[in-house]
């Protein structure tokens, strides 16, 4: 059980911590910050336990896990919640994560440089840049981690106003590009949770062309297994 001394609940310790960690970067370091801790700096989420960043290469993701240790963060492996997240290492300090992509974000869901234009604010922190993620990219992301937390965070996101247009076409994008099909899996994942918030009476007027995907993504497992 996670106390709510553990979460952050001010979005100037976020900050807090990217200054510390931009003064004792060596190099440059520009990332995408996708979670709930921009919901927080929006007023859209009271509290937060993960800071997710998700960097623009395995080099970049290193040094900033660098720079988290020599703060005084202990890195550890991913939990069970993150199992369907592509972040290997997380920075941990007081009951606090620091969740470090390195460009794949879950299976063969990047960061798209669509989804790294869409930021809506740029901030230096030293070595440190941090772009903000888009509502319609966090809660792209928040439907495929599924982690406790993450479906209100889905409602609260949808009530606030999110452009689905440009959800789908992400969405759309990332399925149709090359790759294996089992990596696609998330499609599932996204459906599923689409699903859920039309159960709570939330109107999501991408759910059908949703489920055309997930649809395509079933019938092509089923012509690989026979």
């Amino acid at each position: 059980m996670i106390s709510n001394s553990d979460k952050i609940s001010r979005r100037e310790e976020i900050n807090e911590l990217f200054e510390q960690l931009g003064q004792v970067l060596e190099h440059k370091v520009e990332a995408l910050l996708i979670g709930g801790a921009v919901m927080l700096e929006l007023g859209l989420k009271d509290a937060t336990k993960d800071i997710d960043v998700v960097c623009r290469s395995e080099e970049d993701k290193e040094r900033l896990l660098a720079a988290a240790k020599a703060l005084g963060f202990e890195i550890v492996g991913p939990e069970k919640r993150h199992e369907r997240l592509g972040v290997k290492r997380l920075a941990v300090k007081g009951g606090r994560n620091l969740d470090v992509f390195a460009q794949r974000i879950s299976y063969d869901f990047d960061l798209s440089e669509a989804m790294w234009q869409r930021a809506t604010r740029i901030r230096s922190f030293g070595g440190l840049v941090i772009r903000d993620a888009s509502l319609e990219d966090i809660f792209i992301m928040k439907m495929i981690a599924n982690r406790p937390g993450d479906a209100p965070d889905c409602t609260n996101l949808v009530i606030a106003g999110l452009d689905f247009d440009a959800v789908y076409r992400e969405i759309e994008a990332q399925y149709r590009k090359a790759g294996e099909a089992k990596e696609k899996i998330w499609i599932n994942y996204i459906e599923e949770g689409i699903a859920r918030l039309q159960d709570n009476d939330l109107t999501i007027p991408i759910g059908d062309r949703i489920s055309l995907l997930a649809s395509e993504y079933h019938e092509k497992g089923k012509m690989r297994w026979h």
